[in-house]
């Protein structure tokens, strides 16, 4: 039997990298919480140049070097467009991270304090992946619950999910700029985005 598909291709819109190129990552801020704001604002800004584009779903998210502040890659939710439901930012920032480093483990990689900005907190899928990633630290901008008032299903994690993360050795900050996050998410909902949730729930 041969299979008829045997690998899975995800790709970054057209578009990014010449808006990362026209839109380089701050390095200006110097304590911890201006650095994570200045950053979560860049993310915040891809994820609503996806809106604004069309091109996705409402969310961005980067991959930094925590020792140099480099940019290691960057991901929007390309579930659409990919006709496959693992595309959401934050994998796709991991994905194309470890790819680049041509490795499954970011810590084991030339880059190996890498700290991942999100959008948003991450759904119950990219929370599973987290652990296996490399990933040293996760900064989030809206919750689960900012993504699930306009209408995404964020599935199921632990109540205690920052803790489990903590004892993985990922350090977790929730709610950088948030209101601005919360902002981009509603401008996608009165844009009648395409609000898309697999299995029983359906898609609308």
């Amino acid at each position: 039997m041969v299979l008829p598909i045997r690998r899975i291709i995800l790709e970054l819109p057209a578009w990014v990298g010449d808006w990362v190129v026209a839109h380089p990552l701050p390095q200006a801020a110097t304590d911890r919480l201006s650095v994570d704001q200045t950053r979560m604002r860049w993310v915040i800004d891809l994820a609503q140049e996806q809106v604004a584009r069309g091109s996705g779903g409402p969310f961005a998210a980067a991959i930094v070097d925590g020792n140099s502040g480099a940019l290691v890659s960057v991901g929007v939710n390309v579930v659409e467009a990919s006709h496959c439901a693992l595309a959401h930012a934050e994998m796709v920032a991991m994905g194309l991270a470890q790819q680049g480093e041509d490795s499954f483990n970011l810590a084991a990689s030339a880059h190996p304090n890498c700290m991942l900005y999100s959008s948003s907190e991450p759904c119950a899928m990219c929370y599973g992946a987290l652990p296996w990633s490399g990933v040293g630290r996760l900064v989030c901008g809206a919750a689960a619950a900012d993504a699930i008032a306009i209408g995404f299903d964020e599935g199921e994690k632990p109540a205690d999910w920052i803790d489990a993360l903590a004892q993985r050795g990922i350090a977790v900050t929730t709610d950088c700029c948030r209101e601005q996050a919360v902002a981009m998410l509603q401008r996608y909902a009165s844009s009648q985005g395409v609000i898309y949730n697999g299995g029983r729930y359906g898609s609308s």
